[in-house]
């Protein structure tokens, strides 16, 4: 019988969850695969996540293959994020289990099904569940519960996680937050395994995408989304009309002191004080990382009016445009120094 060791990394958070969860799809044929917990002593929300997804992928790929799973036992903070459930492993609290707090959110599973139940049994439209667990997120990253950046967030969020409800075919979402005091930062991570950012952006027939690069790149920009866009026939009244800004909005902030992240298909696309990072990835969804620095809140809150502008700016500019392409993206976000 062949076996195949895979031990994961000390630490689990984006370069070395994405190298982790490459060279864990890139693994040989084999009947029996051990995958070893036992080096690993640090973990963040976007590692546990983007690892965890991949993980139960690797195992749904291999149905006759022999999986043991070991070194895990000692691992009690990832054990109570609900990390070790996420990877199909029966330790520890389930996804969605630990109570949270301003702190930290737990990695929960928000199903689809589950969330539209939930709303009829409450007479209410799904999209104001997806409203309230926006403005807790936001809670949590702006260390506030109320005010301009709260708010701003909260409306970023939503049209995040409304995406996902509506456009990709997903049947959960996945997301998880912690706040490190120490560093003053905060950390959120977003994941869903529907299509990907490609397939729901080509609904637009005025943008040009030629690679999942291209994909995350128009993302970002305000004004661009798969369903609104000039021609496409809209709904009256629809005060949750997805107006392709969120993107912008979160990824402009995190830019202030802290990063943005955004993962689909090939393609992973870091963005830090103005500039870029790109990395190869694997994987069918799309993935968010969040970050922001909590000491710079007040900071961040005097930049919504100026990001407003320069974002309607923007959008009023590729309104005009019959095709548009991921080149605009870079001239058009330069942060104004």
């Amino acid at each position: 019988m062949s076996t195949h060791t895979f031990t994961l990394p000390a630490q689990l958070h984006l370069p070395t969850a994405v190298a982790a969860t490459r060279a864990l799809l890139a693994l040989e044929p084999a009947d029996h695969y051990v995958i070893d917990f036992g080096e690993l002593r640090f973990v963040q929300p976007f590692g546990m996540l983007l690892f965890a997804s991949h993980l139960r992928r690797f195992v749904a790929a291999h149905p006759t293959a022999a999986i043991e799973y070991t070194g895990y036992e000692a691992h009690g903070y990832p054990a109570h994020m609900g990390f070790f459930q996420a990877c199909g492993i029966e330790f520890g609290k389930q996804m969605g289990e630990a109570p949270g707090s301003v702190h930290y959110i737990p990695i929960t599973r928000l199903g689809i099904a589950e969330l539209e139940a939930d709303a009829a049994e409450n007479y209410e439209d799904a999209r104001e569940t997806i409203e309230r667990r926006s403005g807790q997120l936001a809670t949590v990253l702006t260390r506030e519960e109320q005010g301009p950046l709260h708010e701003t967030l909260t409306y970023a969020l939503r049209e995040i996680f409304r995406n996902v409800l509506e456009h990709s075919q997903a049947d959960a979402i996945f997301y998880a937050a912690q706040h490190w005091p120490e560093r003053k930062l905060v950390e959120l991570a977003i994941l869903d395994e529907g299509k990907g950012m490609a397939a729901s952006l080509s609904r637009n027939p005025h943008i040009n995408i030629e690679s999942d690069q291209d994909a995350l790149r128009l993302a970002i920009l305000p004004g661009i989304s798969g369903v609104a866009f000039k021609g496409a026939r809209k709904r009256r009244n629809d005060a949750w009309a997805n107006s392709g800004y969120g993107l912008f909005m979160t990824s402009q902030l995190c830019q202030r002191g802290g990063s943005f992240v955004i993962g689909s298909g090939d393609a992973l696309l870091r963005i830090e004080q103005g500039q870029s990072e790109e990395l190869d990835l694997d994987f069918s969804g799309t993935l968010i990382r969040l970050r922001f620095k909590t000491d710079q809140i007040e900071d961040l809150s005097q930049s919504l009016e100026a990001l407003r502008k320069q974002g309607a700016d923007i959008a009023g500019t590729l309104a005009a445009e019959a095709n548009i392409s991921a080149s605009m993206s870079s001239r058009m976000l330069m942060l104004n120094q």
